[in-house]
């Protein structure tokens, strides 16, 4: 009896987090790749890619808000990110949000830098707990230098 437990504990949690992903709400993770240019600053590649984790809650009938972490480039340089965000479904199946946070970035050969990050984006369910993404991101960092960087993600909601 106990060998059918845990299948069937996997088989209750997999059908009950679609009905979740509809809402936008619950802990997320998810990879992230695109491109990405620094201005007033030493950049090497212009490929952008990472990963994150965030927890969102519905607020208000088609109002979400989150928290979210980031962590980008770790091969030749390193991009932390935290933000705030806050988004509304449309139509069931896409949130369309706009985040604000802080960034800090380093790179072996430069000196720290950290800022002020915004961006927005559009996040669409795809199949179950499985979601899409398509974000832009702008970090004003101090010293003059700023980074635009178009993303696509694939994630999962738990």
């Amino acid at each position: 009896m106990k060998k059918y437990l845990a299948p069937l504990a996997v088989a209750a949690a997999f059908v009950a987090t679609p009905a979740m992903a509809n809402d936008f709400a619950g802990v997320r993770a998810e990879v992230t790749a695109g491109l990405d240019d620094v201005t007033g600053g030493v950049d090497p590649t212009d490929v952008a890619y990472g990963a994150g984790v965030g927890l969102d809650a519905k607020l208000y009938k088609n109002v979400v808000v989150g928290v979210e972490a980031t962590l980008d480039n770790v091969f030749d340089r390193r991009n932390i990110g935290a933000a705030a965000r806050l988004g509304f479904v449309v139509a069931d199946k896409a949130l369309v949000y706009g985040k604000v946070g802080y960034a800090n970035w380093k790179q072996t050969t430069t000196a720290e830098l950290e800022g002020l990050r915004v961006g927005g984006g559009v996040e669409a369910n795809l199949y179950g707990p499985v979601y899409g993404k398509i974000e832009y991101r702008y970090t004003d960092f101090d010293g003059g230098v700023g980074q635009h960087g178009g993303l696509v993600g694939l994630g999962v909601r738990f």
